[in-house]
């Protein structure tokens, strides 16, 4: 079994490396206290490739595949974890277009979309729950060549800087995704989300009051929707959460490491107190492990194998990676003593963003019950 990245993963993860630490890093707390949505680092991100990552050259996109894409969202998010989750959920819909959309769809949106021209987000969870997308009550009723489309979405990732959403609705007794586009009547962004972490990622209520949409707006075939967006969230949701949260640990465990080789007690580093390297090494190991077990379940999705094939190492990834966060993430403050509580060190920001990975693409209670079927099958 070989292990090694290719000479193209290894060099685009020192290019991505790169312009975190140079373009990435002297902004973040700045990006976080403004809360404004960094487009024109989206701008950057989308000429240097990033956002059409998994997308095939034709549509615009350097077709890359899942496991660059999980290094990229690795990457950015050791620096600065906002971006990284606009790479983790604005891919969802992008996706979806790209492997179930007409030909006119893919033509129109996925080129924008790859130039960072257009943003598009994936709209699921309503207030009965995101885990249970079935009991979705937002009705899509066709009318001649038009759906007509009523009901309210909650904790939309970046639907208020979306440009066009793609929304779980259901007509009768099936379900589809259906896009609708910014400016449509009877569709509006209701309120922002006052959440505590990833402070320039918008999460929003939306709301639909008789919006109609042509028929032609329907993505894959009619009654397939719910399948369509839970393989999404499963597939790109969770191994992006799964980038998420290893990029968070690894910026805390590389900061707590520095500061152990600089920061000097008792005439000496506190590196060489057999304390803190016990902790450094516990970090170190439990990093290491989950980045194998993340790579593995992006690296079989580029093997082209479904979501009933590697979906319980998508669950295992995305958990292991949750928990990875926070729990490296507050050991590194420990380490850091005063100075991980200051915003200067970056520690709290990480923490911060490292709980709000727990609910995102499925609790850590659903990843369990989709490994536990997994097994039992």
């Amino acid at each position: 079994m070989d292990f090694t990245l290719t000479r193209q993963q290894e060099m685009l993860r020192e290019t991505v490396h790169q312009f975190a630490e140079s373009e990435l890093s002297p902004k973040a707390i700045e990006l976080d206290e403004t809360g404004e949505f960094p487009f024109d680092i989206l701008k950057r991100c989308a000429e240097m490739g990033l956002v059409g990552i998994i997308t095939p050259r034709e549509y615009g996109g350097t077709g890359m595949g899942h496991l660059a894409r999980v290094i990229v969202i690795e990457e950015i998010s050791r620096v600065y974890p906002p971006l990284g989750f606009f790479f983790q959920t604005g891919h969802l819909g992008q996706w979806s277009v790209q492997e179930y959309g007409t030909e006119e769809q893919k033509k129109k949106y996925l080129p924008p979309l790859c130039k960072g021209e257009m943003i598009m987000c994936d709209a699921i969870t309503e207030a009965s729950g995101g885990s249970n997308p079935a009991a979705c009550q937002t009705t899509a009723q066709l009318v001649g060549d038009e759906f007509v489309i009523n009901g309210r979405k909650v904790y939309i990732t970046l639907a208020g800087v979306a440009d066009v959403a793609l929304i779980l609705a259901k007509t009768d007794d099936k379900f589809n995704e259906i896009l609708v586009e910014k400016g449509t009547a009877g569709f509006e962004i209701v309120r922002r989300e006052n959440i505590s972490g990833f402070r320039t990622t918008p999460v929003n209520e939306m709301a639909f009051t008789n919006c109609r949409v042509p028929k032609s707006n329907l993505v894959g075939q009619e009654g397939k929707g719910l399948s369509i967006g839970l393989a999404a969230v499963s597939m790109l949701g969770r191994t992006g959460v799964a980038g998420i949260g290893l990029g968070i640990a690894r910026g805390c465990y590389e900061a707590a490491l520095n500061f152990a080789k600089e920061r000097k007690l008792y005439g000496k580093p506190i590196g060489e107190l057999q304390a803190i390297q016990f902790a450094l090494a516990e970090m170190n190991m439990d990093i290491e492990a989950t980045k194998w077990v993340s790579y593995y379940s992006a690296w079989q999705i580029d093997q082209g194998k479904g979501i009933r094939e590697v979906g319980a190492d998508i669950a295992r990834a995305k958990f292991l990676a949750c928990e990875l966060a926070n729990r490296v993430a507050p050991r590194a403050m420990q380490i850091m003593g005063a100075y991980g509580l200051s915003e200067e060190y970056h520690m709290t920001r990480l923490l911060r963003d490292a709980l709000h990975l727990f609910p995102a693409a499925g609790t850590q209670e659903i990843m369990k019950i989709t490994i536990g079927r997994s097994i039992l099958a």
